[in-house]
């Protein structure tokens, strides 16, 4: 083969640029659809291991609690009160009179009295 036979060849194995074009868009679009999915991926994959890790710290301390409960002593059965409906009605209790005691007067202070308090002694 010569120079202008390998020319020739070369010439005919060119891809047409607008045909070039295209693909190559096309080839751009679905790289960035592939790596928006990629993301997507990533992030649905770290909510999941995120998800996982509350069910881990849950499941732990359920199990903390259930050993807490087996180490305590049992506690006696409670019978619940019953429902409004069944309640026998409130008995009122009736106070004793108050007791009569002689108090004596109060006292009567003189106003001059009072002015010679000391201060803190006053209240």
């Amino acid at each position: 083969m010569n120079d202008s036979e390998l020319a020739l060849h070369s010439a005919q194995a060119l891809v047409p640029s607008g045909y070039a074009e295209k693909a190559m868009a096309s080839l751009m679009q679905l790289h960035s659809e592939l790596m928006d999915e990629k993301e997507r991926r990533v992030d649905l994959y770290r909510r999941l291991m995120e998800k996982e890790q509350a069910i881990a710290e849950l499941r732990m301390y359920v199990k903390l609690l259930e050993e807490k409960l087996a180490r305590s002593p049992p506690v006696e059965a409670v019978e619940p009160e019953p429902a409004p409906a069944e309640r026998p009605p409130p008995r009122l209790k009736v106070a004793p009179p108050p007791l009569q005691v002689d108090t004596p007067p109060p006292r009567v202070v003189a106003a001059g009295a009072r002015r010679r308090i000391d201060g803190w002694k006053a209240w």
